[in-house]
């Protein structure tokens, strides 16, 4: 009895296993359990509907000669039975599919929200690429400038060449603030000899300063936030020397270089922060490059922006010492004083 028994058990199981190999091969295979779920409806319907109309069969065994009247009650009975169970049955498999399909498709939503974000993710990645191709690009392009730059008397048109100066490469700016120094006590010389430099011998030096304010202007209106800008800033700061700094100030004073753009630039990255200032014991006198390169306290606050209570906004002099004890209380000081 056992083997009959156990013989059955394992035909009802391979028969199964067979019925659910088909429905599978029909509805499709899923990662989760969707396909076994509603197979287990279908199986579920398929023994109720054998059940009902077997039990029909039985209950109507004697319209077997065929009897019209009892054909029609074996429909009525099949039909009335199994319609609701089926339509039931069909509802639970629609809720089921309709809850695969919206799972399946929150897991869309976060597949093209983590799509979205690579996309995002590598399209920032490819601009950082770019700027920084073509911020180094601009610094070997100004690496270059400088080294092609020269100050002898074959290029000098107007001005004279007191000392005879002749240089080339970064050494061209000591020889034009050598010939800017002066010991005769007017702090407004200087300025005024290198607006006649600028007015006269502007090729000399003026391509330096435009690529210097190109490669300022394109980390300014770079995408970056505020902080990458300063980190390319500094880098950029770092390859000017004093004499390029001392002579950068000047440049950036001359009304002639252009309407102060150039200017705000080095305020909003501190680009004269390494610059050699040095206070004389003149209240308006102070010195450049550890030269006689004298400047006033006026022009010196013109790379300053100050907040209405008196404390510094922004500097072209970052941190620097002298800036810092001598220039960054001048405004508290006035307003003290009143």
């Amino acid at each position: 009895m056992n083997k009959i028994y156990s013989w059955i058990v394992k035909y009802v199981y391979n028969v199964d296993n067979s019925i659910y190999e088909n429905f599978e091969s029909i509805v499709g295979e899923s990662d989760d359990n969707t396909t076994k779920n509603l197979y287990k409806i279908f199986r579920f319907a398929l023994i109720v509907s054998l059940i009902v109309f077997s039990v029909n069969l039985l209950l109507r065994a004697s319209f077997l000669p065929s009897s019209k009247w009892a054909l029609g009650e074996f429909g009525d009975f099949f039909g009335g039975v199994l319609n609701p169970i089926l339509t039931f049955l069909m509802f639970i498999g629609l809720i089921i599919t309709i809850i695969v399909q919206k799972t399946e498709l929150a897991l869309t939503r976060k597949e093209f929200s983590r799509t979205a974000t690579s996309l995002h993710e590598q399209s920032e990645s490819s601009k950082r690429q770019v700027f920084e191709t073509t911020f180094f690009n601009l610094l070997k392009l100004h690496a270059d400038t400088l080294e092609s730059l020269k100050f002898n008397d074959k290029l000098l048109c107007s001005i004279i060449n007191a000392h005879q100066e002749d240089s080339s490469g970064r050494a061209v700016f000591s020889s034009i603030l050598s010939w800017m120094g002066n010991d005769s006590g007017n702090i407004h010389l200087s300025h005024e000899r290198y607006k006649s430099f600028q007015d006269f011998e502007n090729h000399i030096v003026g391509h330096y300063f435009r690529g210097l304010y190109q490669i300022l202007k394109f980390i300014n209106y770079s995408t970056l936030s505020k902080e990458e800008k300063e980190n390319y800033s500094r880098i950029l700061r770092a390859q000017l020397s004093a004499d390029e700094l001392a002579l950068l100030y000047f440049n950036c004073l001359c009304s002639s270089v252009d309407t102060g753009q150039f200017k705000c630039l080095l305020i909003e990255f501190k680009m004269l922060e390494h610059l050699n200032l040095g206070k004389e014991n003149f209240w308006e006198h102070f010195t450049l490059s550890g030269r006689v390169i004298y400047t006033t306290k006026e022009d010196l606050l013109k790379y300053i922006e100050f907040n209405d209570d008196g404390t510094v906004k922004r500097s072209a002099f970052g941190s620097n010492s002298v800036a810092i004890s001598h220039l960054y209380t001048h405004n508290m000081s006035i307003q003290q004083a009143g």
